[in-house]
């Protein structure tokens, strides 16, 4: 049994509207997410290319109602990320 407290966690990905995306055109560091809320698509960054030049993520289809706009706790309930000195649990 593990002697670490539980911590509640929640973990939010950047998101913007595609044609913001598009104007700053930033660099996202490698396996970082970003997410178009307008077009429920996103892409994966690489640490080298620019969002641009970045393909979307899975190919060039939407995401559908996984990124809905709604919160997560409004979408998936409140249920808290659990971290234990073992691993994730």
């Amino acid at each position: 049994m593990s002697q670490c407290p539980t911590v509640p966690k929640r973990v939010q990905l950047r998101h913007d509207t595609s044609t913001n995306w598009t104007n700053a055109n930033p660099l996202l560091l490698q396996g970082e997410i970003g997410i178009e809320t307008d077009t429920n698509r996103m892409k994966l960054g690489d640490g080298i290319n620019r969002w641009q030049t970045l393909p979307y993520f899975p190919g060039d289809s939407g995401l559908g109602t996984i990124f809905d706009g709604g919160t997560p706790s409004s979408t998936y309930g409140s249920i808290p990320a659990l971290i234990d000195c073992g691993g994730v649990t």
